[in-house]
């Protein structure tokens, strides 16, 4: 059974488990018969609670793509390896898997790690998908896929519809130094101009001068985009200091996880998010019941994580059926033109448009019984 625990022996199971086996009648497994794609994500540290369910994803669409015959009759290969959100372990990571694999497209989830990504893969032009919310690299990078949530697109339809129903007097964004949060701010400024800045370095979870000084200023709302374990401290610090504001947040999913649900801050209540996905809904669809049932102890990730990295390996299954899986032009121009016909996407993939995944957003507020669709 795959275990992400060590992600080297791990990956290796997943390329040679085929292999082993046609040693036994005396065959073994070429290159041409496989299709090979690399995965560099946090798997340990801070950023590993979001990249373990986003990797479970891939693997259980794996192995559901190989059990039915593969693509076009070839065997589907995940080289997976631990980002642990730096630079310097993304990049010799990726190194190791290019040099030793020669994927065919390469999928990391977190900005920082896609960064590190972007100038390896792009010099050997092959393709990388990355879940991070800003469009930074997919603008510079042509052979960069910009999945997931849009902090552009997200942030200004969050703020608008704040704007809209009088959920602030004075909007303030607390924010870490990061290029989502740059574009967060540029959507959120083209609907309120007014917005008082308080910023951190990424990786900072003492958020409390900032919000003191928010407090001074008279802020009564706050818009970030965040990850999983900033947002519980700022909830939390939030609590302490008795600062009874709204929080605007992005994504729903992160912003209040399951782990995060479960505890009694009084600010919870009137945080005002946006999602493409509903965070209950999706802890009780049909794919929840799949991932859990393949990975019974991840109960309680984040599942949207888990079903961006299944609809993932699906998108790049219906290019690679399209193509040749050596040639390189038929798949970059398969993935600019991908649209989902079906309608089957976990998470309601629509397409790429100018490389950046379309996805249906709508606005959430919590309160005592969870998240509700406005």
């Amino acid at each position: 059974m795959f275990s992400i625990k060590n992600i080297r022996i791990s990956s290796y199971i997943l390329i040679f488990s085929l292999v082993c086996m046609l040693l036994i009648s005396g065959c073994v497994q070429s290159q041409n018969d496989i299709v090979e794609v690399g995965v560099v994500t946090s798997l340990s540290g801070n950023g590993a609670t979001l990249g373990k369910p986003f990797t479970e994803g891939m693997v259980l669409a794996t192995e559901e793509i190989n059990a039915a015959g593969g693509i076009n009759g070839k065997q589907l290969v995940l080289h997976i390896e631990d980002g642990k959100m730096e630079g310097q372990a993304t990049n010799s990571a990726t190194k190791f898997i290019i040099d030793l694999y020669h994927p065919k497209a390469m999928v990391t989830l977190y900005h920082v790690e896609a960064e590190a990504m972007s100038p390896l893969t792009n010099l050997e032009e092959i393709p990388l998908l990355h879940m991070s919310f800003a469009r930074s690299i997919a603008e510079k990078d042509p052979f960069a896929f910009k999945i997931n949530f849009d902090a552009l697109d997200g942030c200004k339809q969050l703020v608008q519809y704040s704007k809209d129903n009088k959920k602030y007097k004075k909007l303030g964004a607390l924010m870490s130094r990061v290029a989502y949060n740059e574009y967060c701010l540029q959507g959120a400024q083209e609907i309120e101009e007014d917005i008082s800045e308080y910023w951190y370095e990424f990786g900072n979870t003492d958020f409390r001068t900032l919000l003191l000084k928010a407090k001074e200023d008279g802020v009564d709302a706050l818009l970030t985009v965040g990850i999983d374990f900033e947002y519980i401290e700022m909830f939390k610090q939030m609590a302490e200091l008795d600062y009874n504001i709204n929080l605007f947040c992005a994504t729903a999913s992160e912003c209040i996880n399951p782990g995060l649900e479960q505890q009694d801050y009084p600010s919870f209540d009137g945080t005002v998010s946006v999602d493409f996905v509903h965070p209950r809904n999706m802890e009780e669809s049909d794919f929840a019941d799949k991932y859990y049932s393949r990975y019974p102890d991840s109960r309680g990730a984040v599942i949207t994580q888990a079903g961006a990295g299944y609809d993932t390996i699906m998108i790049l299954q219906s290019v690679f059926e399209k193509c040749d899986s050596e040639d390189k032009e038929c798949i970059q121009s398969a993935l600019e033109s991908y649209k989902n016909q079906d309608g089957d996407s976990v998470i309601g993939t629509i397409g790429f448009e100018d490389r950046v995944l379309k996805l249906d957003y709508q606005i959430y507020e919590f309160n005592k019984n969870g998240w509700e669709q406005k």
